[in-house]
């Protein structure tokens, strides 16, 4: 049941915030009645509210949305370092988390390049092996979750995802090694990314730091080092202060 209850409320966007049920179901993969069973009692509790239109997400997940506690705190950790680096590159600056196999944005800051198309959204989520935030959390999560990633379908999700297990480990070992990943065209047409890890003191990665511009526009080489240094500042400040260390 829950598993059904998730599917049809990841079916709505920012784009489409109201959908009709049978939009629903057949985007959620459900036959209507069991959508509409479903929706009618997610109603009764405000997950969803009824529109003339159709159905939009309800007050209740807002509420819930609110409380959750460690995104918060990790953007009030990051957000100034954002704004510095955003300021130093021009440049889309993205704060990724690990949840899953997926890449879940907190906080992202467009940057000059204001008719980018990119696949991230607050509260969104993308294949973490397609992005280099996501990578950059990957270099450094415990064995068994990369194992797990490694043995199942990479799926393509760009022009030049890496769908080939062996290539992508070696990646992520780069990126260990170096603190720093990239992306070029992996998560959408277009994109070149660089990102760098926001680690615990155990060496684990509690978040990760990206910058997006068109492939071509700028060498990420160039400007990926920033990216880094900013992590670096971060991780000193949760060495540093004790209640961070709970993140």
């Amino acid at each position: 049941m829950i598993e059904r209850v998730s599917l049809i409320l990841e079916v709505f966007t920012p784009e489409e915030p109201v959908l009709t049920g049978g939009e629903i179901a057949r985007r959620a993969g459900l036959s209507r009645a069991t959508t509409a069973r479903i929706l009618a009692g997610l109603a009764r509790h405000d997950f969803v509210a009824r529109v003339p239109s159709g159905y939009q997400i309800g007050i209740r997940c807002f509420e819930l949305g609110q409380m959750a506690q460690q995104p918060k705190d990790l953007r009030h950790l990051a957000l100034a370092t954002m704004f510095d680096l955003r300021r130093a590159t021009g440049l889309t600056v993205q704060l990724g988390v690990l949840e899953g196999n997926d890449v879940v944005y907190i906080e992202i800051l467009r940057g000059k390049y204001r008719d980018l198309t990119i696949p991230s959204r607050v509260g969104g989520r993308v294949p973490s092996y397609a992005t280099a935030g996501g990578k950059a959390l990957l270099a450094h999560a415990p064995d068994h979750l990369v194992e797990d990633l490694l043995k199942g379908q990479l799926e393509k999700i760009g022009p030049s995802t890496i769908t080939d297990p062996h290539e992508l480990r070696a990646e992520l070992d780069l990126a260990r090694r170096e603190g720093i990943a990239y992306e070029r065209e992996e998560s959408h047409a277009g994109l070149a990314c660089a990102a760098s890890p926001i680690l615990r003191g155990d060496g684990t990665a509690v978040a990760a730091i990206s910058i997006t511009a068109p492939a071509g526009a700028v060498e990420m080489r160039l400007v990926g080092p920033a990216v880094h240094a900013a992590t670096l500042g971060l991780n000193r400040q949760m060495a540093a202060a004790p209640h961070w260390a709970k993140l």
